[in-house]
């Protein structure tokens, strides 16, 4: 027995097995990512609410040990609209909210049910096929997987790329320039207050090491700063020092 919502009467969700399908056509399905299902069922769950961005942050991401960005979050809005789109429901009952949050509308028709037929994984075929469609079949299974194994290639040789030409400082956001110094910040945090204040209250030497990377996490006991000559680059020798700031005694040596 699994629990399943039916939307407008035409769609299932099936947060189990991340995937929204058409109850008239099982066969026409999209599979959702996790975080996906999970900010579809919270939107469910507070149907006419406003759920704010950091809410969904806490109980989608932070509560499972991952960290998130904006885009990472609002990519995943965007693939619950382009799913309601594929499925013919409204894109439009997804709606953001400037600076509060995403509500999903009131008018979605949402009833909850409980299913015991399995989702098939496999499309009912004709029992009868003729000898040209099996040879246009299998022309377009090995076109597929060509492109498939292309698709892949170029992949792999982008992340090479990333991996040997982006180093990690690089995606460090800048801050603001102060006292001499250029300060830049971890760009996986939500908020960067926390690193201005550091910033005003900084005793660094911005004469001989301008160039400062901050690494902050709210709730984390540990600081660290990066601060370097010139601007870090992968293709000279930096010289940077690491300087630790530590919020309680204790923590000195973890």
């Amino acid at each position: 027995m699994a629990h399943v919502f039916l939307l407008n009467s035409t769609v299932v969700f099936w947060p189990e097995r991340n995937v929204l399908y058409a109850k008239s056509d099982e066969t026409k399905r999209i599979t959702l990512s996790n975080p996906a299902t999970r900010c579809l069922l919270l939107l469910i769950q507070q149907q006419g609410q406003v759920i704010g961005r950091d809410y969904f942050f806490e109980h989608v991401w932070y509560i499972n040990g991952a960290q998130v960005t904006n885009n990472t979050f609002y990519q995943n809005i965007s693939l619950l609209r382009r799913a309601f789109k594929e499925l013919s429901l409204n894109e439009e009952l997804i709606v953001t909210v400037p600076k509060v949050g995403i509500r999903l509308e009131p008018q979605l028709e949402v009833l909850e049910q409980k299913i015991e037929k399995p989702l098939s994984d496999h499309p009912v075929t004709p029992s009868v096929t003729s000898v040209n469609t099996v040879t246009k079949s299998l022309r377009m299974r090995t076109l597929c997987w060509i492109l498939a194994s292309v698709v892949c290639c170029v992949l792999a040789a982008i992340v090479t790329w990333e991996a040997q030409f982006d180093p990690r400082l690089s995606r460090y956001v800048p801050l603001s320039v102060g006292e001499g110094c250029h300060w830049y910040a971890n760009q996986d945090v939500l908020k960067f207050d926390q690193h201005q204040q550091f910033i005003k209250t900084s005793t660094l030497d911005c004469q001989s090491y301008p160039w400062v990377y901050l690494t902050l996490y709210p709730n984390f006991p540990r600081i660290s700063a990066l601060t370097c000559r010139k601007q870090f680059s992968r293709w000279r020798d930096n010289d940077c020092v690491t300087h630790y700031y530590f919020a309680e005694s204790r923590h000195v040596g973890t």
